[in-house]
């Protein structure tokens, strides 16, 4: 994939490296690279997770339930 396409998919912004706005041009490719890094771990991590002391109703794929006694 190329650089920023991971971090553009997670809705972050990426720092232009050319033309006009390309105010970190130099820092732009590490910068976007780190959003990608930063994207990638995101969609690893579980989007719900619920404290509660009963099993929830409708438990999901990929949610993590904590139970509190």
């Amino acid at each position: 994939m190329a650089i920023g396409d991971d971090a553009a998919s997670e809705g972050y912004s990426l720092v232009p490296d050319t033309g006009e706005d390309g105010k970190v041009r130099y820092g732009a490719r590490w910068i976007n690279d780190t959003r990608d890094l930063i994207a990638r771990l995101k969609k690893q991590f579980p989007r719900k997770i619920t404290v509660s002391p009963t099993a929830p109703a409708n438990p999901q794929v990929d949610d993590v339930w904590i139970k509190r006694v």
